[in-house]
Order: structure tokens, then C-alpha cells, then sequence
């Protein structure tokens, strides 16, 4: 197989960061994990004040394959969550389930401590709680009337909400936008773009969207040395609380609020029931070949990170 060239592959990385970006329950870190570009997406980020131009053009491929893939998908997805849902969130099922030999080989030899097996299950409970709190709990109406209300404090929730969605980008099986979903903040942020293309508010609307994406670059920005850290200082202890994470957000991915909604809204989903299968095989095979490619090509920059961890 010819190699592809790293560019390209980082922006493919990106275009799949992208896309788990828009759906609640999966993870962009986890995303990136599976790829083998975490540790290079987190020591870039780290370096960014010491190399910024470096850091910054490796960074690049990886930040327009989001941005493409959120504007590319913005509407394909609002349709596809309307009709098929379950469906579409079976393909990322089996993706994720797919990636989970390749995160278990970072721990591979390791005899585990009491103390990792704790937070193996403490990361577990995390993620799969995030889902059944967002089935438990409403918060759409207070959230609702912040965004008909629009008073000043809305500036700054929105910056404080964009700081903790953004641990979805960086830390494998945390979802960001699942996250928002719990606290009520997915749907008004998520139709920030569409109000503003419609020229409602506009003033105001793209205001909140800057103020969200600042919130979500310096969260990034946070996260992104503490991962570093803790996977230069405690790599085997934060392996396997990731491996808790994503092992929970399979449980997170489909008992959440938007799920429920969906699966109780009395439409037929016979389209569902024939796609899910096809999907999750689907989602199964690009993650394991993707992973035996990536063990087999990796980049100059991954050996060299790879080398100096």
C-alpha cells in the first residue's frame, strides 16, 4: 500500500475530528487516539508558545479537516439525525469498539495496580454517567430562556461552557458535545450558525459563536498540556482511565437524551433497523484497518514524538 502523505493523512484525521464534533456521544480525542495522533496533536499544542510556526503548521491539516468536516456536515447531519440516527450513531459504535485494541496495547504487559483498576472504572462510571444525566435531567428550558432573554451573563456562560466542551476535543471518551447536551447547551449552540445565516439577532448570535470558540481554543489550549502531562508523567494510570472513558461512551453514545427523543417520537425507523448492522460492520473494518495502517506508516513526526516521550 503506498504511503500516504502526512499532510493528507492529519487532514483526513481532522475531517473525522470534525465530524465527532457534531455527534453527541463521541469523542474527537478518542478520535484521535485511534488514529495515532493525539500525542502529536497534544505536544504541538504544548509547544505552541515555545515553536509556534512549527507547532501551528501541525496543527493546520488537522484544524481545516475539522472546520471542513463541521461545514460540510452541518446540514447532511440535521437531516440524517431527523431519519436515521441510531444508524448513524451505530457506524461510530463500531468505530470506537474497534479502536479499543489499540488503546489496551499502551497498557499491553502491564500488570495492573489496584489503583488502576479504580480508575479504569472511575472513567467508566464518568462517561456513561454523562449520558443517563442527560436523560435524568432538563435543562433545556432555563437554557431556552437565556438564549430568548439574551442578557449580558449569557456572554459569559457561553465562554465558561465553551471551556468545558472543549474537553471533548482532547481526552479520549469524553464527549464535548454530549457534555453540552446534559447542560442543556447543544441545540441553541448548535443552531447559532443557522440563526445567523438567517440574519436573526445577527449581532448577538455571532457574538455568542465567537465567544464559544474562544472558550473552546483557550480549554483546548488547557487540556491539551494537562493530557500531555499526565501521559509523560502517568501514562500507564491515564491509559487506563481513557480505556474507561471510551469503554463508557459505548454505553454514553446511546443512552442519552437526544437518543431518547429520537427512538420515542413514534416514527418508523425500519430504516434504522436495516442500516445498524451495516453501519457498525462498516464503522468495525475502517477502524482496524486504519489502526494496522497507522502501526505500519507511521509519520516522520509520530516517530520522532514517539522517540522523545
Amino acid at each position: 500500500m503506498k504511503k500516504i502523505p502526512t499532510s493528507l493523512k492529519d487532514g483526513l484525521v481532522g475531517l473525522a475530528i470534525g465530524t465527532a464534533i457534531i455527534i453527541p456521544g463521541i469523542s474527537g480525542g478518542t478520535i484521535a487516539l485511534i488514529f495515532g495522533a493525539f500525542k502529536k496533536i497534544t505536544t504541538a499544542v504544548g509547544n505552541l508558545f515555545k515553536s509556534f510556526w512549527k507547532s501551528l503548521l501541525l496543527l493546520l491539516p488537522f484544524g481545516i479537516g475539522a472546520v471542513l468536516a463541521i461545514a460540510g456536515l452541518y446540514v447532511p447531519f440535521q437531516y440524517a439525525f431527523e431519519y436515521c440516527m441510531f444508524a448513524i450513531i451505530t457506524l461510530f459504535a463500531g468505530f470506537i469498539l474497534g479502536s479499543i485494541p489499540s488503546v489496551v496495547d499502551g497498557v499491553k504487559g502491564e500488570k495492573p495496580t489496584v489503583i488502576n483498576v479504580v480508575l479504569l472504572i472511575v472513567g467508566l462510571a464518568v462517561a456513561t454517567c454523562i449520558g443517563v444525566f442527560s436523560v435524568l435531567w432538563d435543562f433545556n428550558q432555563s437554557v431556552t430562556d437565556l438564549f430568548t432573554n439574551h442578557e449580558w451573563y449569557l456572554f459569559l456562560i457561553i465562554f465558561v461552557v465553551g471551556i468545558i466542551s472543549s474537553t471533548g476535543l482532547i481526552v479520549p471518551g469524553l464527549s464535548g458535545s454530549l457534555i453540552l447536551l446534559v447542560i442543556g447547551f447543544y441545540q441553541p449552540i448548535f443552531n447559532l450558525p443557522s440563526l445567523i445565516i438567517q440574519n436573526k439577532n445577527l449581532w448577538v448570535n455571532l457574538g455568542l459563536l465567537f465567544v464559544f470558540a474562544i472558550g473552546v481554543l483557550i480549554g483546548f489550549i488547557i487540556f491539551s498540556k494537562i493530557m500531555s502531562y499526565l501521559l509523560d508523567k502517568h501514562k500507564k494510570s491515564t491509559y487506563y482511565t481513557i480505556i474507561g472513558f471510551i469503554v463508557g461512551s459505548l454505553v454514553s453514545i446511546f443512552v442519552n437524551s437526544n437518543m431518547f427523543a429520537y427512538l420515542g417520537n413514534g416514527h418508523d425507523h425500519l430504516l434504522d433497523w436495516i442500516l445498524a448492522p451495516i453501519f457498525f460492520i462498516i464503522g468495525l473494518a475502517i477502524s482496524i484497518v486504519m489502526h494496522i495502517y497507522i502501526i505500519k506508516h507511521p509519520s516522520k513526526e509520530e516517530k520522532e514524538i514517539v522517540e522523545n516521550a
